[in-house]
């Protein structure tokens, strides 16, 4: 990966780019050779025991940064060299891009089960503080999707008003996702503990939900089951840079 990213000035705002003028190499310039079944075996393991104690174990027989944070990286690289880069998209790509795998629970040590990333614009400040292309490594898999929520509260709200301008539009682009082939979804958010709730939609929508208004976070995703990341190697990179070009009409439609 190159020591630098070019000049702010040459460098275009994201949501400022057309769909057509974003273009993929032929051939990828590669670093990240594939994820292995070791990095999946982690996470299960973490979800069975999500405890700092369970964290301490993988991370010092070395298994957290040959397994996940390491591949994470160079897949990182890739993304980077391979697209960001080639089409002058003007993203923070390296500072606070990952999250934790230690839960901020006030001290208790509790322990993700999954990691992710997220480029954002610098003018954000933070990764979940702008709308999300995001990149999550799981037990189940890599989900790459589209999110807007959580801390974003202005760029939500900027969402929500543009989709009462605009449902149709907002149902056709949602419903051009979830009419691809592969595991995409269509999901929200709202309330907290018990009564938390989570819709999910595989198919097409016939109507928005009636209760989108109330969400307090909404997420496009598309799942790559972790056989299948196994099996892709490092081609699941240019996977899921075709899903993330996918989802660029709707990233889009929130921000501009």
């Amino acid at each position: 990966m190159p020591d630098a990213l070019p000049p702010v000035a040459a460098r275009r705002d994201p949501p400022s780019v057309p769909a057509a003028e974003i273009v993929l190499p032929d051939e990828f310039d590669q670093t990240f050779a594939g994820w292995q079944p070791e990095a999946f075996e982690i996470l299960d393991r973490l979800r069975e025991e999500p405890h700092i104690g369970q964290y301490k174990e993988e991370r010092d027989a070395g298994l957290l940064d040959e397994y996940i944070k390491e591949p994470f990286k160079r897949y990182r690289d890739d993304i980077v060299v391979n697209w960001v880069l080639p089409n002058q998209l003007g993203f923070e790509t390296e500072k606070r891009v990952f999250s934790r795998l230690l839960k901020n629970d006030f001290g208790a040590g509790g322990c993700h089960h999954h990691r992710w990333m997220a480029f954002y614009r610098p003018e954000a400040g933070k990764r979940l503080m702008d709308v999300q292309l995001s990149h999550s490594l799981s037990d189940k898999g890599l989900t790459v999707g589209l999110y807007v929520g959580a801390y974003a509260t202005d760029l939500l709200a900027q969402a929500k008003e543009r989709i009462r301008e605009e449902p149709e539009r907002y149902r056709a682009l949602v419903n051009a996702l979830l009419g691809k082939e592969g595991r995409w979804y269509f999901s929200y958010h709202y309330g907290s503990g018990d009564s938390k709730t989570s819709p999910k939609h595989h198919e097409p929508l016939g109507a928005l939900p009636d209760d989108w208004e109330k969400a307090d976070g909404l997420a496009v995703r598309k799942r790559l089951p972790r056989e299948d990341v196994v099996r892709a190697g490092e081609t699941v990179v240019r996977e899921a840079m075709e899903v993330v070009m996918d989802l660029w009409p709707l990233y889009r439609f929130y921000l501009t």
